[in-house]
């Protein structure tokens, strides 16, 4: 029992020290991308639990007999501990392994809260066209006008110093403040509206800026709008440690497939194809005793989103489950299930996902409670 209590508490203390390092990271990181910021948030809280954008933490099915605590990561996110610079969108674009490459680790409690064994595994996402279409935000018409816009701005500001300095305005370096406020204040924005800047200044701005702002946003949007429907495609792996149990006594290995799909509510829809084949070991023979395949397809749908952030998810989905060997007493081998996904954003990286599963044939319905924290490299100031 009180090598239980110390497992739990190590556990506890490493997961504090990366919530620490990670806000540490966000502190110090002073050349920010709202292009990774947005890709980021525009993505569900379904595709963070397939695919973390940095780091998660999760316990997982608290109402049950076989809990867990679990923390993945990205090779990309431990990296980027060591160099902040990695954040910036062009050396972003260029960790295309290091960001598609998910590690797990985690310890496996009983009903009690006493330790089980050690799971560990990986993820590696062989298509990540949404993390891939980062280079459309870095690259395309909205980055190419944005750098018109920003070389006019500062062509517009230094002929406005100059002119305030030429003429000995009182108020200089009151409006100077007010412009630099302006640009730090709505970095979001990217085109600055126009009349957060000094009254004065606005001669010096070309006559068209105003339709410029809204064509840039127009464009923007659209390129935003089709990345959300970019599909992701991964393969994982995962294992585990117990007590007297032997090296890969069960495992499991599964292929996930999110795809996107246009609404003319505006809200997310994706689709969901997940495969599993598990197969699990007896204690005392070096046999694989049972496997089992399950095939599950659904839809993930943001019902509630404020701000391009879903704040409630729905997925419903089938699930076909078949034990190709291995078959108890009184246990059928093919099970058919209609399931229900319920995830709820409490904070803003704090999810509550609710699992139900029904069941068909034998009138059984299931529930899992899990808890899960999205780590964000990328923090407003």
């Amino acid at each position: 029992m009180k090598t239980n209590r110390l497992l739990l508490f190590a556990l506890i203390l490493v997961f504090f020290n990366i919530m620490k390092l990670n806000a540490q990271t966000n502190i110090n990181l002073k050349q920010q991308s709202n292009a990774i910021k947005t890709v980021n948030a525009a993505k569900t809280g379904n595709w963070n639990d397939v695919f973390t954008n940095f780091m998660q933490l999760a316990a997982k099915n608290l109402a049950g007999d076989n809990k867990s605590f679990e923390y993945k990561t990205t090779i990309f996110a431990i990296k980027s501990e060591v160099d902040s610079t990695l954040l910036i969108d062009e050396n972003y674009v260029k960790e295309n392994f290091s960001r598609n490459f998910q590690i797990n680790m985690g310890l496996r409690l009983d009903n009690d809260y006493k330790f089980k064994g050690f799971s560990y595994g990986f993820d590696w996402a062989l298509i990540n066209k949404r993390d891939l279409s980062i280079n459309t935000l870095v690259n395309g018409e909205a980055a190419k006008l944005y750098e018109k816009y920003f070389d006019m701005l500062t062509t517009s500001r230094e002929r406005y110093n100059n002119d305030l300095i030429k003429n000995e305005d009182p108020d200089k370096n009151k409006k100077i403040k007010q412009i630099q406020e302006a640009i730090s204040n709505n970095a979001d924005e990217y085109i600055i509206p126009i009349d957060l800047f000094p009254k004065d200044f606005i001669k010096y701005l070309p006559p068209d800026y105003q339709d410029t702002r809204k064509y840039f946003r127009e464009v923007y949007e659209e390129e935003l709008d089709a990345i959300k429907r970019k599909p992701l495609l991964k393969i994982g792996f995962n294992s585990n440690f117990q007590k007297n149990a032997k090296f890969l006594d069960e495992f499991d290995a599964n292929l996930v497939y999110l795809q996107g799909l246009k609404s003319k509510t505006g809200s997310k829809l994706e689709i969901d194809f997940r495969n599993q084949f598990k197969a699990k070991d007896s204690i005392t023979t070096s046999v694989i005793k049972r496997k089992e395949f399950s095939s599950q397809l659904g839809l993930n749908i943001s019902i509630w989103e404020t701000k391009e952030k879903s704040i409630i998810e729905l997925k419903p989905n089938f699930e076909y489950k078949r034990i190709v060997s291995g078959i108890m007493a009184d246990e059928k081998n093919d099970q058919f299930l209609a399931n229900a996904d319920l995830r709820i954003r409490i904070l803003k990286n704090l999810w509550v996902p609710l699992i139900l599963k029904y069941d068909i044939k034998n009138n059984n319905l299931f529930g899992f409670l899990n808890v899960s924290f999205n780590f964000d490299a990328m923090k407003k100031e």
